[in-house]
């Protein structure tokens, strides 16, 4: 299902995509007018985004498949953690990027929350599959969605032939033609399409998938590394829970 603009709400500084909130779950995205989420402090974002009553739950992510279930808050800062899941009704989910693509994740059954930080690196390592498999006990995968956040288009993410060829030599045939295009002698990577059949290909139904064509990359909306390079700042991806499901 493709994301439309009935279903984003746009702010000055952040986005809102409204297609969970009939479970009660909020997702937002920070733009580059917000400054860099990594510059500032959990309470800041808490108050500039009326998070009331919520906790913010980060990482510092390293392009890893490491997740963390997170049942209370003794800790709310992990290292070497790209994913992270909750019940939690008080905790709110940050992931950080700048391309790379932000998935978020709603069990209906369990009312699990979550979001990964999905770059290429994450995308080869499945985690946004590891991610709903650390979902405890067994799940009905027709009961899951699952909402893409904001990343880098196809168009505007050029490989070489050995990225191609890694991808090529560890998934289905059928995923590759998807999610790689050749055009002009250049191979170019739909990270986002790779995850949208990858979870086909686990079981998640299609219609239970919410893909968007916006990217990082094009205009001057949100912080891009390719565009920017090292004056890159980082996007935010918040997921949290306002109310019991309908």
């Amino acid at each position: 299902m493709i994301i439309t603009e009935n279903n984003i709400k746009n702010f000055q500084t952040y986005i809102e995509i409204d297609v969970l909130e009939k479970f009660g779950i909020k997702i937002l995205g920070t733009k580059k007018k917000y400054g860099c989420i990594k510059q500032k402090k959990a309470h800041d974002i808490i108050n500039d985004f009326s998070l009331n009553n919520k906790i913010l739950v980060s990482t510092h992510q390293t392009h890893s498949d490491n997740i963390v279930f997170i049942k209370d808050f003794s800790q709310t800062y992990f290292e070497n953690t790209d994913g992270l899941l909750s019940s939690n009704t008080q905790a709110a989910l940050l992931v950080k990027y700048a391309d790379c693509l932000p998935i978020f994740i709603y069990d209906e059954d369990s009312q699990i929350f979550g979001a990964v930080h999905s770059g290429w690196q994450g995308s080869y390592q499945e985690i946004i599959i590891k991610a709903i498999k650390k979902i405890p006990n067994r799940i009905d995968l027709n009961r899951i969605h699952i909402v893409f956040g904001v990343g880098i288009s196809c168009k505007n993410y050029e490989v070489q032939e050995d990225f191609y060829l890694k991808f090529k030599n560890k998934f289905p045939l059928s995923i590759i033609e998807q999610a790689f295009s050749r055009i002009n002698n250049k191979i170019y990577f739909d990270n986002q399409l790779f995850n949208y059949y990858l979870l086909k290909d686990f079981g998640i139904p299609e219609k239970n998938i919410y893909r968007n064509n916006l990217c990082t990359f094009d205009g001057n909306t949100f912080h891009s590394y390719r565009r920017d390079k090292e004056l890159s700042g980082r996007n935010g991806g918040i997921i949290y829970k306002i109310r019991k499901a309908d």
